[in-house]
């Protein structure tokens, strides 16, 4: 959030006197988000015992906040136009419902729904490892997906197979692997494969990262897995609860609308605050403060009624196993 209201607004819209702080590095945050993700998802998905199950779980956790927050952005951006962002179109909007328009030809409705279609994909993929009761083998579907995209990157540009590439995870398949590997070490089912997994993962950033990470060299894109890496680590270890500070957790609990929210709504807040003298400190603060108001809205009057709504509406439609027992 901060790199978005205090460094790249200004690419979009010039004008402002810059910070003194260089935010820019603030979107390797993606990098570390993925990581999170595969540690999340497969201790998620080993909770359940059908894909079904899973599929439930995951609308249940992302499609209503999601919901509101397209909504929002499509009105914003509709009477308010972002730069590089076209106006909204029916078929743009319809594309975002599936919350992967870039397969289906159409851009983002706001700029950090892309990782969506990414996360998208690695569900899907996970759910496919769980119907073929395979996930015990996860770390060796992974390093086939890190493997695919090496060769992917060798042998054809990216860029003029950006939908493929997507579909294949193509520099992103690592990090859901580390977290996958993360996630073995945490609960003490380590294999050799594992570590093999966890050190090919890191490594194969050395070769450097993509264009959605601004083409980022191996030398700075390695030692920041690293460091990623370590910081879950350290996370998930004895350790970690020295990060359960109040108000951590509480940012980790409206962390997914925040992430929905604070681009389209905190620029408009910018901007409204340009035009009335503020200055840029001035404008990345409100920006800030209204999107955590707005995230702490949708997570109390969206966000969990509506996960306990939909895992009801679509939970029932299952039979109990014991009727006789359910009664």
């Amino acid at each position: 959030m901060l790199h978005h209201h205090g460094q790249y607004y200004d690419e979009l819209y010039p004008g402002r006197v810059p910070l003194s702080v260089d935010l820019g590095p603030g979107h390797f945050g993606v990098e570390l988000f993925f990581i999170i993700s595969g540690f999340v998802i497969l201790m998620t998905i080993e909770r359940k015992k059908t894909v079904r199950e899973f599929a439930i779980s995951r609308a249940a956790r992302l499609m209503p906040a999601f919901l509101a927050a397209l909504v929002m952005a499509t009105v914003i951006r509709t009477l308010s136009p972002v730069p590089v962002l076209d106006t909204p179109t029916v078929p743009q909007f319809l594309a975002n419902l599936t919350m992967a328009p870039a397969l289906f030809g159409q851009t983002p409705m706001d700029m950090p729904y892309w990782t969506l279609t990414y996360e998208l994909v690695f569900y899907i993929g996970m759910g496919l490892i769980l119907a073929l009761g395979m996930l015990r083998w996860a770390e060796w579907f992974g390093l086939l997906a890190v493997a695919v995209g090496c060769l992917f990157i060798a042998t054809l540009d990216v860029r003029l197979h950006h939908r493929s590439s997507i579909v294949l995870l193509v520099y992103y398949s690592n990090f859901f692997l580390i977290g996958i590997c993360l996630y073995r070490i945490h609960t003490r089912m380590t294999r050799p494969i594992t570590w093999i997994a966890l050190v090919v993962a890191i490594a194969v950033t050395a070769l450097g990262g993509g264009e959605r990470s601004f083409d980022t060299p191996g030398r700075i894109y390695l030692p920041l897995t690293i460091a990623f890496t370590a910081l879950v680590w350290f996370a998930i270890s004895r350790h970690g609860k020295l990060l359960a500070w109040r108000p951590l957790v509480f940012l980790g609990v409206i962390s997914y609308p925040l992430y929905l929210v604070h681009v389209v709504l905190g620029f408009a807040v910018i901007r409204w605050g340009v035009a009335h003298g503020w200055s840029t400190i001035e404008g990345v603060v409100a920006a800030g403060l209204v999107s955590l108001i707005m995230a702490t809205l949708l997570h109390y009057f969206v966000e969990a009624p509506g996960r306990r709504w939909v895992r009801t509406a679509l939970g029932r439609r299952q039979p109990p196993a014991n009727p006789r027992l359910a009664s």
